[in-house]
């Protein structure tokens, strides 16, 4: 798993990760090669939760910058390599406990499968692309048949 975009837990303002800072050129184009998806969940994000947006915009950033994942801050790149991408039941606790974050899958495979456990849905991909709040929503995803890589954009903030 790697992490590119702007870190900003514990600090007075957000940094690169050290993941991007180390592979910047692969880092930069692989936000570059999702903005539309990052775009689109950004509108979606702004139309149906304009409070959350709001509160998006409201992180400070150093001089100039920009989210680099749409609304979100940063991306954890999962790439399974015909590995299981079976997880245990969590919640992402570190993250803001009032944001959405989105996930997108993509590869060869069957199964997979995201699990809300509150809400009592399962949520098939590839193809959908679910925005949730993962900090207060007990997930994880189910065992998964071949190849199967996922993109999750999140503001990690405190």
């Amino acid at each position: 798993m790697c992490h590119y975009g702007l870190w900003c837990p514990f600090m007075l303002l957000a940094k690169l990760t050290d993941e991007h800072l180390d592979n910047a050129d692969v880092a930069d184009a692989f936000i570059h090669l999702c903005q539309p998806i990052f775009c689109e969940m950004t509108a979606t994000l702004g139309s149906f939760a304009p409070q959350i947006f709001h509160e998006f915009q409201q992180y400070p950033l150093p001089n100039d910058a920009q989210n680099p994942c749409g609304a979100w801050s940063a991306c954890a790149v999962n790439n399974t390599r015909n590995r299981l991408a079976e997880t245990n039941v969590h919640r992402d606790v570190k993250e803001s406990p009032y944001c959405c974050s989105c996930v997108f899958a993509c590869g060869d495979y069957i199964g997979g499968d995201i699990v809300l456990y509150e809400l009592r849905c399962k949520i098939e991909s590839p193809g959908d692309v679910p925005l949730f709040p993962d900090s207060l929503i007990h997930h994880n995803n189910e065992k998964a048949e071949g190849s199967r890589k996922s993109t999750l954009a999140f503001n990690m903030n405190d």
